[in-house]
């Protein structure tokens, strides 16, 4: 056929879990063979314990992303236990997550997105967890993004996650500067 273009790109995807699969450390998504951008996206907690699940959140964030010039996602969450329904006051130790997260910002990123959403908001656990996050995030304040449609509409949120983005302006997204919070 005469007039046709054909595209081809190959998702590499990587999980790293504990031994039982109740946690999830890491999900690497990359486009081998693009050259592109690097970016580590922080989220709340991952909902899968294989690689082959394809969830609304990852879909979302492979199709905004990769068309805003990154060619590596790398998915890390505030909590490693996999759920569908996340319960912050039932986690007892988040010490050996937050040790990976430690690890993982070693690694080069031209962008942290984070993408943790509003939920459990004055919640114990998770704004201790995000106060972590926060300090280590502190050497990379450059770098540190979150989404925001490109049209201004949803401007007076932050922090938005992926799935509300992507059901509400997908292939709008843009990235701004993330606002560290201030000691009260």
């Amino acid at each position: 056929m005469e007039n046709t273009v054909k595209q081809t790109e190959i998702l590499e995807k990587t999980g790293v879990f504990d031994e039982k699969l109740e946690k999830r450390f890491e999900l690497s998504l990359t486009y081998k063979g693009t050259k592109g951008k690097t970016i580590l996206v922080i989220g709340i907690n991952p909902a899968s314990n294989h690689v082959k699940v394809f969830d609304n959140t990852t879909n979302y964030l492979l199709n905004n992303l990769g068309m805003l010039g990154y060619s590596k996602i790398i998915v890390w969450n505030l909590f490693a236990n996999i759920c569908t329904k996340l319960k912050p006051q039932e986690i007892t130790d988040n010490t050996e997550n937050m040790q990976y997260f430690a690890e993982l910002l070693e690694r080069k990123f031209d962008t942290v997105l984070i993408g943790w959403g509003n939920t459990f908001l004055g919640n114990k656990n998770m704004e201790q967890a995000k106060r972590q996050v926060c300090e280590q995030l502190q050497p990379f304040t450059e770098k540190v993004m979150e989404i925001v449609d490109e049209e201004g509409v949803y401007e007076e949120l932050h922090t938005i996650h992926p799935l509300f983005c992507g059901q509400r302006f997908s292939g709008k997204w843009k990235l701004r500067p993330f606002i560290f919070p201030t000691e009260e």
